[in-house]
């Protein structure tokens, strides 16, 4: 009796030669193409794909915003929006680099609240020691959020200095509340760090009062 001959596999998915099947290979590429960013535009979307849920994704966001900073925009005829003349296009960069500052700025507080408390309770005073480190670093990081937010505010009043609107609704909406004061984060942050301040005088004394 013949046996039925069954193709032989290789470690390498690939079927014997002498049969007639089609190599693995030729239907699934060895390696994947991947779309590697190289503009400001292409930056800022990969931001938009991850959400901070935690520090390491903010801190990823944070390094690809700043990467954004300082690489080209895309040609006008790949914009996020429609562009038909040079100061549509400045307006455009100028949206942008405030929009980028902001989700930076806001990155940083962001991870500053990771180490802060919103409130500070009397039986929190227990774990004072390592309060009094993570209360330091939420101060650090949203110190660090002030400057791109001055920045932010820049690029919002240089932009509205063109008296059209580009088709980025969000982001003219953010610069109109910018310019008209009805959004300041340099009060909120100075709100967050005023109360930083108090919390870590509360655990300086408490530590200060145990060791007496």
């Amino acid at each position: 009796m013949n046996e039925t001959r069954l193709p032989t596999w290789r470690y390498n998915y690939d079927y014997d030669q002498s049969e007639l099947y089609t190599k693995f290979s030729d239907w699934i590429p060895k390696q994947l193409h991947q779309w590697r960013p190289r503009n400001v535009e292409d930056y800022f979307l990969l931001y938009a794909l991850n959400s901070a849920n935690d520090e390491a994704i903010a801190r990823r966001n944070i390094d690809f915003l700043k990467t954004a900073l300082v690489v080209r925009f895309r040609h006008p005829a790949q914009a996020l929006c429609k562009i038909e003349n040079k100061e549509q296009y400045h307006k455009y960069r100028l949206l942008m680099f405030m929009h980028i500052n902001l989700m930076i700025m806001r990155s940083y507080l962001h991870i500053g609240s990771l180490y802060d408390k919103r409130h500070l309770y009397y039986y929190n005073l227990d774990f004072a020691d390592e309060l009094k480190g993570s209360f330091a670093e939420a101060e650090v990081y949203y110190n660090q959020a002030i400057p791109y937010w001055k920045k932010a505010r820049e690029y919002a009043e240089r932009a509205g200095e063109y008296n059209f609107d580009l088709d980025l609704g969000p982001l003219e909406t953010t610069r109109f509340e910018i310019q008209t004061g009805k959004l300041d984060y340099e009060q909120i942050i100075s709100k967050h760090i005023a109360s930083i301040k108090d919390k870590q005088k509360t655990v300086a004394d408490f530590l200060s009062s145990v060791k007496k």
